[in-house]
């Protein structure tokens, strides 16, 4: 369950900084990671990079707090979220300085990026629609971690007598909400959760808004009533986020799929068989039909073969984009080490105050390029930030594939789990009833 808030930092830069450093709250530092600074001197490299900047307003920097369940996680995987997080908003542009904090009773991160980035000096721009942004990216890293999360506006809307019908155990809405989380959490398609709901006693109704109603109810509930967590569209997100199951098809022969579905649509429209699922079914198996035909897939070995080709493509892809990134990332930080040296050195003799800080800076600098191995005579600026955009296109281009190959995963992993429920039902059903998955 993590929790983030930002607010900017207009006066207070160092004395935030040396907060979030201290050596009891991040394991005598160890706990501490920053990108394009040195943790000791951010606050210097901040000002340089906000020297360039000509957009007004005081802000130094930006403190983002992240917030994690007692005992939930442990602070390297926290430290980690906190970092892809930190990547992922800021994109290898802003200069930051990431701490893990373990001296309170819950794990949390302070991350702290300068205002304004070091490739364009364009400041951030914090307002709602960014902060929304954050709390999407939090979440989504917090579930790909196994770690719960919470949904804004889930609860809203109760009125006193819902909510001591909810604290005695009466409510319809409490007891519809905790029948869709739980039917959600074990199905792995949209139609399956309807089969579980009708399953748990719920009558269905299927129009502009998905709408329930349980045995003795006299009017329907519409799914949207019990918050914006329980849309059919945030409803069929989390559906598609039940990856964690994978499904494997254990034909006792290389069964003809589309015989086997040919017969199994032929069963349902049997009339005894129950409307709502025929319905369902019916389409779910048209569907499955036009994607086997349209590949030329007709058999469990085809379709299976199929599915590891675009997985495997899936984690080359982005491995690929991993590898880019961090190369872009090493390539910007050089970038901006150099630009420092050149600020320094075109300071000269003058003898003003900021000359010391500047010296500082280009010791830092000069020191990071050297344990990359990078010496004298240093290479051009211009000709790194010329490959770098070469990378961001590229990166651009593996994106799309990324995104391609994405799609074409879920599908072939719905089609799958579309073969298996209209084959063998029975067998699948009771499968997840031994394993203590159906409801």
């Amino acid at each position: 369950m993590a929790i983030t808030k930002i607010h900017p930092i207009k006066s207070t830069l160092k004395k935030a900084l040396t907060y979030v450093l201290e050596d009891n709250k991040t394991r005598e530092g160890l706990l501490v990671s920053s990108f394009a600074c040195s943790p000791e001197t951010a606050d210097l490299e901040f000002g340089f990079t906000l020297s360039h900047c000509m957009e007004k307003g005081n802000n130094l920097a930006f403190h983002l707090m992240q917030s994690f369940k007692p005992g939930e996680t442990d602070a390297k995987t926290a430290h980690q979220i906190g970092d892809e997080l930190a990547i992922e908003l800021l994109k290898w542009k802003y200069e930051y300085v990431l701490s893990t904090h373990v001296d309170k009773g819950h794990i949390h991160n302070h991350l702290i990026f300068c205002a304004a980035n070091f490739e364009d000096y364009r400041k951030f721009v914090s307002n709602r629609k960014s902060y929304y942004q954050i709390r999407y990216i939090s979440d989504r890293l917090c579930e790909q971690y196994g770690l719960s999360v919470v949904i804004p506006g889930e609860e809203r809307g109760k009125s006193y007598k819902e909510y001591l019908a909810h604290k005695a155990g009466s409510s319809w809405k409490a007891n519809l909400r905790l029948a869709v989380n739980q039917a959600v959490r074990s199905s792995r398609s949209f139609e399956e959760f309807l089969i579980r709901m009708h399953l748990a006693g719920y009558e269905i109704r299927q129009g502009k808004y998905l709408a329930f109603r349980a045995e003795g109810q006299q009017r329907y509930t519409n799914s949207k009533a019990l918050g914006i967590g329980f849309t059919q569209e945030r409803i069929t997100e989390k559906i598609n986020r039940n990856t964690d199951k994978h499904i494997i098809l254990r034909p006792e022969r290389d069964l003809q799929l589309l015989i086997d579905i040919d017969n199994s649509i032929k069963a349902m429209q049997n009339p005894r068989y129950a409307q709502a699922l025929k319905v369902q079914n019916l389409k779910r198996a048209g569907r499955t039909l036009n994607y086997l035909t349209e590949l030329g897939i007709d058999s469990y070995s085809k379709l299976d073969k199929r599915h590891s080709e675009i997985r495997d493509a899936f984690d080359q892809t982005k491995a690929e984009i991993k590898n880019l990134e961090n190369k872009i990332a090493e390539l910007s930080t050089i970038v901006k080490q150099l630009s420092v040296l050149s600020k320094a050195s075109s300071m000269g003799a003058q003898r003003d105050a900021s000359k010391i800080n500047y010296q500082i800076l280009a010791d830092t600098a000069s020191r990071s390029l050297s344990e990359k191995g990078i010496n004298p005579p240093y290479p051009s600026t211009e000709m790194l930030l010329n490959e770098v955009k070469n990378m961001e296109v590229e990166k651009e281009t593996l994106y799309q594939s990324y995104y391609q190959l994405k799609r074409d995963w879920r599908q072939s992993e719905t089609m799958r789990k579309n073969i298996e429920q209209l084959i063998r039902p029975g067998e699948s059903l009771s499968l997840e009833k031994e394993e203590g998955h159906f409801s």
